[in-house]
């Protein structure tokens, strides 16, 4: 059947990407510093941080760094940093501890790939700036075959009939994008709510890649990264 979406309101923003460079840090997050997200720096020259001020930094091997003020040094070569694997295990392991007190949903979401979007499960996907997302249901669910997605400010409303039999379908071209924005997914029982983010250019390297995505919380597609590497 062909796939027929209807958009009351799709504002298309041009995509930003940071052009890939020598250095050999890229931040993640930043809190009250001006160090965009994406961004490259020296690790082996002096990164000074004031008191309350915070930066989290990935290397080309996929260590994760935590920084925070007052800190002057260069933070190559530190102790600070925690491998991929290391973070990854350490997060699974306390959201395991969070799922037995009855806190989080006790569910292990195994992904295909890496870069598929889960729209049956509520949470953040990573995707990469340019590429037209790829959906995951998980088989398991059930539910209908039509598939209705709107952003969390319902300004549209997008259906299509999801391909039968099978677990993934190719977003449309015109598809809007936007890194952080929430959308709502449902296939005719409770929406749930899928945030995705962009993977800066900058993580250049699966490692990379999947040390950016613990730290936006693509725990699954972490996961199903490092198993290609490892």
């Amino acid at each position: 059947m062909k796939s027929i979406w209807t958009f009351a309101l799709a504002l298309l923003l041009p995509l930003s990407a940071t052009a890939a460079g020598a250095a050999d840090l890229v931040v993640v997050e930043s809190r009250n510093i001006d160090l965009k997200q994406g961004t490259q720096i020296d690790g082996s020259k002096t990164l000074t941080l004031k008191e309350g001020q915070q930066v989290t930094l990935i290397s080309d091997d996929g260590t994760i760094l935590t920084l925070r003020g007052p800190y002057d040094r260069a933070p190559s070569g530190g102790s600070e940093g925690v491998g991929v694997g290391d973070a990854l295990e350490a997060l699974t392991t306390r959201n395991s501890v969070r799922n037995v007190a009855g806190v989080v949903r006790d569910t292990k979401i195994v992904l295909p790939s890496p870069w598929v979007v889960d729209v049956s499960h509520a949470g953040t996907a990573c995707v990469r700036p340019g590429e037209r997302p790829v959906f995951w249901r998980d088989a398991k669910m059930g539910g209908k075959d039509t598939i209705r997605m709107m952003p969390a400010d319902r300004s549209w409303l997008a259906s299509t009939e999801w391909p039968r039999g099978s677990e993934t379908m190719e977003a449309p071209s015109n598809f809007p994008v936007r890194d952080g924005r929430t959308y709502l997914v449902d296939f005719g029982d409770k929406p749930v709510a899928v945030t995705l983010s962009e993977v800066s250019p900058a993580a250049a390297n699966p490692r990379m890649q999947a040390a950016w995505m613990v730290e936006k919380g693509c725990v699954a597609q972490a996961e199903a990264l490092l198993r290609t590497v490892r």
